[in-house]
């Protein structure tokens, strides 16, 4: 039966009394979030978005309360004047606060050259070649004098052990210092673990000492030794990550198939791990008969330190929020709304620092919660529908799917694929992994004050362990993923419309079916064009952290151009973000070891047909699945005509426009005329030898256009000019 709307009257649009509920909390997140984002771009000037912000609230206010009153109802003006209020100072709050912890890390200052570095081991974390050391209270000296850093430093020590935390290293090393914004993007993780400065030191030139305590740091390595001890290093590793978040013991080939599988958000401590914590302390204080002003104490003091262990990571504490909201509104009698307590644990999080909105893993944790919550009733109501469908297997498929559907563009767009079998994968892991995790929590726990019951105690989870493990390494879940293609900005419209599919919007089937074929419409046309490539011939631009490519297509195929050695796991996770399985061609714009090196990376993640290098390199290698050819002079590869010029860089003839891909060891002595520059960082003597009509440079170049600063660009040529199209960056220059 309907509802009545207006004046009795049943309405032929929604159900209910309004279309939406009014969630406050929801909304004030909402702002918060589009604080942080205009922060981004605006700096202080997005404290003048409160204004518009603000006057829509009012505009919004007012035509309720009208509305009331044609009904004949009362509309509290001051309930609503205290919100708008309450909303303005969220957005200015948020904003101001992103500001400031961007001009703080911005302004901290800069070390250069080797120095002499001391600082406390705050967290180790293993890496492929050593351990990544967290260092707080770092203290620097060098040439200008002594120094006490604000902020924290990543030593990266290949070889040596596990530093335990507390200790007190020293050593000479170059300092790198980091920057706010790199390749296009917040710098999130170190900015949030307060990090500023980073140095590579061998472990045979470290000096220990002494060691101080910290406590979170010495629970970590209580439980990583009891671990160690009391498992096999494999399963170990997998208990390590699950019960902290950590995943560096983890053998890396079996981390990848975790991510394949779509099932690595166990190793990052989140709404599974906290859920399983507070179910165990909850039953705990149950059975105690504990009253709640013992049991909310009690619980949060536990959720809170566990989350400290984690390192404050933002799922563990957007999951501790959660579970304490649920806690205080069953202790309280209130009425627990799950969409607000989601809202509520987003909107701290963002409140004590707003970069938080860069990282991912908030991203994908408050996106998985909050897409269960809003999708997961009415798709589990669907599928208990379906005739000979248990209960409890809608229950499952309908929150999985809720999950994925919610974090699909997030892990696109992140990651550059998505696993297409992870939905069905995670409907026999989760629920075996929040099993498995529950007793492990117990035992580990247990082994930490009882370390020589460490391997009688974690006999059982170990067990349970290689279970677990069964269905993500039985199968090449890499065979099986998705990729080629980004939201962007439209992920929004995917938001919107997942939102608008759910029961959170009471509109009747006609109106909500054509407003649903409307925005899919205009996501799929926005997609269209956002991936499509630019006209003419194409040339794009890829750079992370010294894994530099330049792509080309030309005449249907695939050309890479190499300046040096690229890093296997950012050339894999940039084929599969490009949909690319393999290219005709590489230019190796290098000298002959490096040429080695780049072509064995390459093939661990892409087939290689040809290689084509400078024949006076001196290149005397080679790969049995790739051609290499050595060339003296101009030479046509496809539709690409090419010429190797001072020893380490390819001119290419493209669309008729001449691109020089220089490497860092290019000979500047001659003379090259190109039309477009590409290199490492700019060289007076590499500019006046091409005179060129634009100029790219992989690295931080000030004044001149970076891929570290625009994240990447695609460049087309038509007509004698020159398209250039990345983030931040659409502009035209026409070939002189």
């Amino acid at each position: 039966m309907a509802e009545a709307g207006e004046n009795g009257k049943k309405s032929r649009l929604f159900t209910g009394e309004r279309v939406v509920n009014f969630r406050p909390v929801f909304l004030l997140a909402l702002a918060a979030a589009c604080a942080a984002f205009s922060a981004r771009f605006s700096g202080w000037y997005s404290l003048l978005s409160a204004l518009p912000v603000t006057a829509a609230a009012v505009a919004v206010a007012l035509l309720k309360r009208k509305g009331a009153l044609r009904r004949g109802r009362r509309f509290g003006m001051r309930g609503a004047a205290v919100f708008i209020a309450l909303l303005a100072i969220v957005f200015c709050g948020t904003a101001a606060g992103f500001q400031l912890v961007r001009e703080g890390y911005e302004g901290a200052p800069a070390f250069d050259g080797e120095c002499y570095i001391a600082g406390t081991v705050h967290e180790a974390n293993a890496y492929d070649y050593g351990y990544r050391l967290t260092l707080k209270d770092v203290q620097v000296m060098n040439g200008d004098g002594y120094f006490s850093a604000k902020y924290k430093m990543y030593a990266y020590v290949s070889g040596g052990e596990h530093v335990p935390a507390g200790t007190r290293v020293r050593f000479f090393a170059e300092i790198e210092t980091m920057d706010f914004f790199a390749y296009g993007e917040v710098n999130s993780y170190p900015v949030l673990d307060g990090v500023k400065y980073r140095a590579f030191v061998g472990a045979e030139n470290v000096e220990y000492a002494g060691k101080s305590f910290d406590l979170f740091g010495s629970v970590r390595d209580a439980l990583r030794g009891a671990l160690l001890s009391g498992m096999e290093e494999e399963q170990a590793g997998v208990a390590y990550a699950m019960l902290t978040g950590d995943s560096g013991l983890i053998d890396e080939g079996m981390l990848d198939s975790f991510r394949y599988g779509g099932t690595a958000h166990v190793f990052a401590v989140s709404g599974l791990h906290i859920g399983v914590v507070y179910g165990l302390l909850s039953a705990l204080m149950k059975k105690l008969r504990a009253k709640p002003f013992v049991r909310l104490p009690v619980i949060a003091a536990v959720l809170v330190f566990y989350a400290g262990v984690c390192g404050f990571s933002p799922s563990s504490v957007r999951a501790m929020i959660m579970c304490l909201a649920l806690s205080f509104a069953g202790a309280v009698g209130l009425k627990y709304d799950a969409l607000n307590s989601v809202s509520l644990a987003a909107l701290c999080v963002l409140l004590v620092n707003p970069v938080y909105f860069y990282q991912v893993g908030f991203r994908l944790s408050v996106a998985a919660a909050g897409g269960i919550i809003v999708l997961g009733g009415s798709l589990s109501r669907l599928l208990a529908r379906v005739p000979h469908m248990p209960g409890k297997i809608a229950s499952a498929v309908g929150v999985s799917v809720s999950a994925q559907a919610a974090t699909f563009p997030i892990l696109l767009d992140s990651f550059g694929y998505v696993s297409a079998l992870g939905m069905l994968l995670n409907l026999v892991f989760v629920p075996l992994a929040s099993f498995v995790y529950s007793g492990l929590f117990v035992c580990a726990a247990a082994s930490c004050i009882f370390p020589f019951a460490a391997r009688a105690l974690l006999w059982l989870p170990q067990v349970l362990l290689v279970l677990t493990e069964l269905p993500v390494l039985a199968f090449d879940w890499k065979a099986l993923l998705i990729g080629g293609f980004s939201f962007g900005g439209w992920a929004l419209v995917w938001f919107g419309l997942c939102f608008l599919l759910s029961d959170k919007i009471n509109l009747r089937p006609i109106p909500k079916g054509v407003a649903a074929a409307l925005l899919c419409a205009a996501l799929t046309a926005g997609m269209v064009f956002a991936n499509a490539p630019l006209p003419g011939a194409c040339v794009e631009i890829y750079a992370r952290y010294g894994t530099n490519f330049v792509r080309i297509e030309c005449g249907g195929e695939n050309y890479l151009v190499l300046t040096g050695v690229p890093d296997p796991t950012e050339a894999e996770r940039y084929f599969l973000r490009e949909g690319i399985e393999g290219v005709d061609g590489v230019f190796l714009a290098c000298d002959a070891q490096s040429a080695d090196g780049a072509l064995a990376a390459l093939l661990q993640s892409a087939g290689v047909e040809r290689a084509y290098i400078d024949a006076a390199s001196g290149y005397e290698y080679g790969f049995s699945e790739t051609d290499v050819f050595k060339e003296g002079g101009a030479f046509a590869a496809g539709g690409v005509l090419a010429e190797f010029v001072g020893g380490e860089a390819v001119l290419l003839y493209i669309g008729g426009a001449r691109v020089l891909v220089a490497g860092e060891g290019t000979a500047t002595d001659g003379f090259c005329k190109a039309d477009i520059l590409i290199a490492e960082n700019y060289s007076p003597g590499l500019y006046a030898m091409c005179l060129p009509s634009l100029e790219i440079y992989f690295e931080k170049t000030p004044a001149k256009l970076d891929i570290y600063d625009t994240g990447g660009l695609q460049i087309s040529v038509k007509d004698d000019i020159i398209s250039c199209k990345g983030r931040n960056v659409d502009h035209e220059v026409r070939i002189v």
